[in-house]
C-alpha cells in the first residue's frame, strides 16, 4: 500500500498563529488518500462552524509518500493538491494551480 502524508493547517482570522498537524498513513490508492483528506477538511469546517470561527489561511494538503520527518511546504515536489477552506466550504486545488495562486500578487 502506498504511503501518503496529510498536513492540516488551521488559522483563524485576527490571529497570527496557525496550528499545523502532520499525519502519515498507508492508503490503497491516491484516490483513497484524497477522499480521506477531503473528510478531514469537512471535519475542520464542521468544527469551525460549531465554534463560530472564521478561517483565514486554513487548508489540508496531500503529499505522495511518507514524509513525516520532512519540512513540507507547497514547493515540495511530492505535493499532490490542497483542500482550501473558507466560509463557502472546501475546494480542491491541484498542486500546480495552488503554487500559481501563491505566486500571484494580491490586488
Amino acid at each position: 500500500m502506498p504511503a501518503f502524508t496529510i498536513v492540516t493547517t488551521s488559522a483563524t482570522q485576527d490571529s497570527d498563529a496557525a496550528e499545523v498537524n502532520t499525519l502519515t498513513d498507508d492508503f490503497g490508492s491516491e484516490t483513497e488518500a484524497l477522499g480521506y483528506s477531503r473528510r478531514m477538511a469537512d471535519e475542520m469546517l464542521g468544527l469551525a462552524a460549531q465554534l463560530s470561527l472564521d478561517f483565514d489561511y486554513s487548508n489540508v494538503a496531500l503529499y505522495d509518500g511518507d514524509l513525516l520527518e520532512e519540512d513540507l511546504d507547497p514547493d515540495h515536489p511530492a505535493l499532490i493538491g490542497v483542500w482550501v477552506l473558507d466560509e463557502e466550504g472546501c475546494s480542491y486545488v491541484p498542486a500546480a494551480e495552488f503554487r500559481e495562486s501563491l505566486a500571484e500578487p494580491e490586488a
